[in-house]
């Protein structure tokens, strides 16, 4: 594949040119600053989904499709000239020339091992696009990203089928389709709004990039980035999507649905996916939660009584609130309350007890 890696920090350089780290411990998309990006874990992200739909006994995978499709389109129109897609609708241009771009874009940012099987456009119903995955990164949100890329190349909005062809081979199907709506109203994200922090992330001195970021290796040709560090592996998505997802089931099925998401986090934590020291150094958390666009750390603090921690600009807040609960269980051993208030300006603080010391936390 051929794409630019730095020299010094070895981070491809449409990684980083393409996103831009910000001083409130943000991440934007540089041709869509309304839109904020998390390099995150993602190998949590299928077992989090299933674990909420076990909870709610409704599979949310439908809702984590179109959303995410959603999302990448808006980011991926930003990409393609209007000039270039109208030839495409004309059919004066064939799809088919952005599909290496695409396929490469995706492999950069940890999508896995992307392969174009077949296609058919004619701009009628029997159009169709096949694309097969090696490792994707999450079943449900690949296919969201294949429809979302075809919609902001091809216009209009598609449908996707998908199926695991191998061990960790899946085939995706696009198809047209209409979206209700019901449905189109309740999928916008919230423009990304910048409020200025204190986070001042040392910089590669050759490229620019997060120095942090070498902490992490590419494997350009299976799609993978992987830390050297944790093993886990890595990817660069709109932690905003994943909110409007659970906004959504909120909006749908009733104001416990944020329990759920904390509650299903928290289980898939205490399985041993995180470590509890990788939040007992308040200055490196506070630069692993910048690298990954999740916000600014601005207190933490954990002994046998409790756990606090507030964040600024905080994403993919649900997610933390589980995570931070699993692991304080895990270290003390413990059951535990978790009490969480995110601000208007988008600022979390929560706390962590033992069960048994009290049945509410005053925030």
């Amino acid at each position: 594949m051929d794409v630019v890696i730095c020299p010094e920090c070895k981070v491809p350089e449409p990684f980083n040119q393409g996103q831009e780290w910000l001083n409130n411990g943000d991440i934007i998309q540089r041709v869509n600053p309304e839109a904020r990006a998390g390099f995150i874990e993602c190998e949590n992200l299928d077992p989090l989904f299933k674990n909420i739909g076990d909870i709610i006994g409704v599979s949310i995978e439908s809702m984590v499709v179109n959303i995410t499709a959603r999302g990448i389109e808006t980011y991926m129109s930003k990409l393609v000239p209007p000039e270039v897609k109208k030839l495409v609708e004309a059919k004066q241009m064939n799809p088919e020339v952005f599909t290496d771009p695409i396929m490469t874009y995706c492999h950069i940012m940890g999508y896995g091992k992307y392969e174009s099987v077949d296609s058919r456009y004619e701009r009628d119903e029997d159009d169709y696009s096949i694309f097969r995955i090696l490792e994707p990164f999450s079943v449900p949100e690949a296919a969201g990203s294949l429809v979302g890329a075809v919609s902001a190349v091809v216009g209009g909005e598609h449908a996707v089928t998908y199926k695991e062809v191998s061990p960790g081979l899946y085939e995706f199907i696009t198809t047209w389709t209409e979206y209700p709506e019901v449905l189109v109203e309740r999928l916008k994200p919230t423009p990304y709004r910048h409020r200025d922090g204190d986070i001042d992330l040392e910089r590669c001195a050759t490229c620019g990039a997060p120095a942090a970021l070498s902490e992490f290796k590419w494997f350009l040709d299976k799609g993978l980035i992987v830390s050297r560090h944790t093993g886990r592996r890595m990817a660069l998505l709109g932690t905003e999507l994943l909110d409007v997802v659970f906004k959504a089931l909120e909006a749908e099925l009733g104001e416990t649905i944020p329990n759920v998401v904390v509650e299903a986090q928290r289980r898939f934590v205490k399985g041993g996916f995180y470590s509890i020291n990788e939040i007992s150094d308040e200055g490196d958390f506070r630069t692993q939660l910048a690298v990954r666009g999740m916000g600014n750390l601005r207190e933490i603090s954990m002994d046998s009584r409790g756990m606090h921690l507030r964040i600024d600009s905080a994403a993919g807040y649900l997610m933390t609130v589980g995570m931070v609960q699993g692991l304080f269980e895990m270290a003390l051993d413990v059951d535990s309350h978790v009490n969480w208030e995110l601000t208007d300006s988008g600022d979390l603080e929560l706390e962590v007890i033992p069960r048994g010391t009290r049945e509410t936390v005053d925030i």
